[in-house]
């Protein structure tokens, strides 16, 4: 009779709940264990791909120079993940920005030879744009002067993007801070 009690529906339930929650608490900290609620198989061809939906501590991540694949949704050592949807920075000697800080005139000398489409924004310092310019690159070099007397003096950000002639996607980025004066 006294079993009957300590093993009553509450107690029972209060038990599983906390065996649930020291699980649920160990995969956040990265503990080798799953809390999956779903999931599936499915086989086509050569291919075969399984996935769950919770979260997981197992991760890995495989690939190739085409390819890229990270399983596992807790990812708990993020330093050591690749860097995914990787674009192409500018070098420091492909774009030159100058006089930085401006008073009036800016410069954008575009220096590399990689034919494409440019697209130069300037922005505020909380985001607004101010300016933009689309030019059609044919890898020759070119300057760009943008009067900036009427801007008041803080702090601006000049974004600019090359995207292939072709299929349109995005080649490399690059943003400069830029100074504006009195």
């Amino acid at each position: 009779m006294q079993l009957r009690k300590i093993f009553s529906t509450p107690f029972l339930l209060l038990f599983l709940a906390s065996i649930v929650s020291f699980e649920i608490s160990t995969a956040q900290i990265a503990y080798p264990y799953t809390v999956n609620i779903a999931g599936n198989q499915v086989t086509k061809g050569n291919y075969s791909i399984e996935w769950s939906v919770g979260e997981s501590a197992a991760i890995t991540t495989m690939g190739n120079s085409n390819l890229l694949v990270t399983n596992g949704l807790l990812q708990y050592k993020v330093e050591n993940q690749p860097e995914t949807n990787m674009v192409a920075s500018f070098l420091p000697n492909e774009i030159i920005v100058y006089p930085n800080p401006v008073k009036n005139e800016l410069h954008i000398n575009i220096l590399h030879a990689n034919k494409g489409n440019h697209q130069i924004e300037l922005l505020d310092e909380k985001g607004a744009k101010l300016k933009e310019v689309k030019i059609l690159y044919n890898g020759m070099g070119v300057i760009e002067k943008w009067d900036l007397s009427g801007l008041t003096a803080g702090p601006y950000f000049l974004n600019i993007r090359q995207t292939h002639p072709v299929n349109g996607r995005l080649v490399k980025k690059g943003a400069f801070k830029i100074l504006k004066v009195n």
